[in-house]
């Protein structure tokens, strides 16, 4: 008897221990998250907590995650300036309703849409879309900008993921005047923009061209934009794995010391412009600080046109050593297969061409990588 007894003993305590481990368990794992609330916004009323992602956004706390279900919101000015904020798309209905695919925000006009002004901010999986492409106003941005009378604050780690931009002025803008560190613009589709599918510039001071922060831009898709499909100004940046079709021209930069590795242009009239003016006084940009361009598609573009420019000065060019772009192992669907493949440029002064040049890409590639 003492033997049944202790087994029921055991049984009933093994039992215990089940119930108390099933139980607590689950319920330590469904509170593990790195969200202080979750606000819900769904344009059907009653379905979420708000109807306008702005009047979320001005509800949330640093540390809130805002998800915004499918469905039409006609918005702008968004302006996220707390810090640590996730505004995420949710490509199904909260409730009632049919709407389907990523949530559709679309502006007026008259002021950007979603202005980010804080740092560890997150904006994901939306499609953006203003009504006036020749404002001089942009779908999402990254940072202060001038003459904004916020434009000396720090920021760091905004994420724009993931999103279908279109029919602005600019899709996305990362400029700041004071410092804008770590942001990373990747994975977005930019589309019929009348100046810049992306533009993204770290500067501290105007005058000396102090570059501060950095910028990962990664695996973007832009295309139709009537000027500039990727502008970007700063220095020790890799810009790799962005696709850049029928813009007239692909990438423009300003720095030093940068890689663009591993993009593919295609039908655009000029792949890449250095947009050399003149030399940073503080000698961050000089001949040993060259950029390279290597390992990147151009098919279909204009051979004609002119990539790159220079200052004419003689002391300029003495400062600046000559400062010569690194072309290496690119694909040229016009490259006849024989020889290194020229490069036409510039020196210019102002908008006055002075001298022809060239540069050389030493060992074009055979054949086309793929990216994707």
């Amino acid at each position: 008897m003492k033997k049944y007894s202790l087994i029921r003993k055991y049984l009933t305590i093994g039992v215990m221990f089940f119930f108390i481990g099933t139980n607590v368990v689950p319920s330590a794992t469904s509170t593990q998250t790195n969200y202080k609330n979750i606000i819900t916004v769904d344009d059907e009323p009653g379905d979420a907590d708000f109807t306008s992602i702005k009047e979320a956004v001005n509800s949330s706390s640093p540390g809130d995650k805002i998800e915004v279900y499918s469905g039409m919101y006609l918005e702008q000015g968004i302006r996220i300036e707390k810090n640590n904020i996730t505004l995420l798309g949710i490509s199904h209905e909260l409730g009632a309703g049919n709407d389907s695919g990523k949530p559709f925000i679309k502006g007026d006009g008259t002021v950007t849409i979603i202005k980010i002004i804080a740092s560890y901010v997150t904006v994901s999986n939306f499609t953006i879309e203003d009504s006036n492409p020749t404002t001089s106003y942009s779908c999402i941005q990254v940072g202060a900008y001038w003459p904004d009378p916020l434009d000396s604050i720090t920021m760091s780690d905004c994420v724009v993921s993931d999103c279908i931009i279109s029919n602005s002025r600019t899709g996305i803008l990362g400029g700041h005047w004071g410092h804008l560190d770590d942001t990373t613009i990747i994975n977005n589709k930019v589309s019929n923009c009348y100046d810049y599918g992306i533009y993204t510039e770290a500067v501290y001071n105007p005058v000396v061209y102090t570059i501060e922060g950095d910028f990962y831009i990664s695996r973007n898709v832009i295309t139709d934009c009537h000027d500039i499909g990727l502008y970007f100004l700063g220095d020790r940046q890799n810009i790799s794995g962005n696709r850049i079709t029928r813009c007239e021209i692909g990438l423009v930069f300003r720095g030093a010391k940068n890689i663009f590795y591993g993009n593919d242009f295609e039908s655009c009239s000029v792949g890449v412009y250095d947009n050399f003016v003149i030399p940073r006084i503080n000698g961050e940009r000089d001949g040993g600080h060259t950029n390279i361009i290597t390992k990147n598609n151009f098919k279909n573009y204009s051979r004609g046109k002119i990539w790159w420019d220079k200052p004419p000065s003689f002391l300029i060019m003495i400062l600046n050593k000559f400062r010569k772009e690194g072309w290496k192992e690119n694909y040229w669907d016009t490259w006849s297969g024989v020889g290194p493949k020229l490069i036409p440029g510039v020196f210019v002064f102002g908008e006055t061409m002075i001298l022809p040049w060239f540069n050389f890409d030493w060992k074009p590639a055979k054949e086309p990588y793929e990216f994707y």
